[in-house]
């Protein structure tokens, strides 16, 4: 079957932001750290995507793969469902806190795939993890809890130490219940999900950054945030951002990138997707189409299921589910090494 589930059509659009010179992995991982901790701010009277559970990438050789996401790299926890290891086949289930990778096996129509942009990690121990990616990726450390790997296939990784310790400040003046958001990363003082490890941040570069960012706000609601020529939304509850920033078109980068997708939860399901029906791609993906199919809005609420990618946005999918879908916040086993 044709990987490619969204076409293009014309030249690209001329860019209307201006774009940013290089930027180093250390400034890249601080500036995105900053943006989405001012993101966070917000989220008390914020709305948007309710929930990131994971990212659905084909990943390159299995080995290779295994030996990054689980125990002798980034230390994922194995899903029992979807373990790996020697003599099995099919998507493997690496497990990040409450959230996942979903590592798909590579086929002669499904080939690797590369986020444009990067990946932001909050991880138990970033040290030893940097220690342990050392041994077979290029790793830069930029300090004992902060660190940027590249993946045996491309994709960019920014990881951080998780944050999570309440402050001590203002403890007996101020009520309990704001101390405690002080720590726990809706606020500037901690960087973490959920209060732990997870997938904290996924950046794209896109033509138009604050076209791609108000595409989410004008079908989920929220705000923008933006710095330093970045724009930011919220992906949901934990904190879990989405970060975009302009870039010159790249058809190769985003041929890479072509079927990537997030697996979101959003409410007002039926509603969203006579929305988006209108604003966005929607389609079903041949990939998928043994678990879920979106053709006509029936479809959609049989499966609790549909998948869609904004114009501004047009190599990501997004798996999009609804609140009373039996997998919505789901226990997800995950031990840190």
């Amino acid at each position: 079957m044709p990987r490619r589930i969204i076409t293009v059509l014309g030249t690209a659009a001329a860019l209307t932001a201006t774009m940013r010179p290089p930027v180093t992995t250390n400034a890249a991982s601080q500036r995105n750290a900053e943006l989405v901790r001012q993101a966070a701010t917000k989220q008390a009277n914020d709305k948007g995507l309710l929930w990131l559970e994971h990212i659905n990438i084909v990943v390159g050789d299995r080995q290779e793969a295994e030996r990054f996401y689980f125990e002798e790299g980034l230390g994922c926890f194995r899903d029992p469902a979807k373990p790996g290891g020697p003599g099995t086949s099919g998507t493997m289930w690496a497990n990040l806190g409450n959230q996942q990778f979903h590592l798909a096996q590579e086929e002669d129509d499904d080939p690797r795939q590369v986020v444009r942009g990067s990946i932001g990690l909050c991880l138990p121990d970033a040290e030893k993890a940097a220690t342990r990616l050392e041994k077979f990726c290029d790793v830069q450390r930029h300090s004992d809890t902060r660190f940027t790997v590249i993946c045996p296939v491309g994709n960019i990784f920014h990881c951080y130490q998780v944050q999570k310790d309440p402050p001590t400040e203002g403890i007996g003046k101020r009520p309990k219940m704001v101390n405690l958001h002080k720590g726990d990363g809706y606020a500037g003082d901690a960087f973490s999900v959920r209060n732990g490890p997870g997938i904290r941040y996924v950046q794209f570069l896109v033509e138009d950054a604050q076209k791609a960012a108000q595409s989410y706000v004008d079908e989920f609601g929220g705000s923008v945030t933006e710095d330093d020529g970045l724009t930011c939304v919220s992906a949901g509850l934990g904190p879990v951002h989405l970060i975009f920033e302009s870039a010159e078109p790249d058809a190769v980068a985003d041929e890479k990138q072509d079927g990537v997708h997030l697996c979101v939860y959003v409410d007002a399901f039926a509603e969203r997707y006579e929305r988006l029906q209108k604003a966005a791609r929607m389609f079903t993906n041949p990939r998928f189409k043994h678990l879920d199919t979106c053709d006509s809005l029936e479809e959609a609420l049989a499966s609790r299921t549909f998948r869609f990618a904004f114009p501004a946005v047009p190599f990501v999918e997004h798996e999009t589910r609804a609140l009373s879908h039996v997998q919505f916040l789901k226990r997800i086993k995950y031990e840190p090494l």
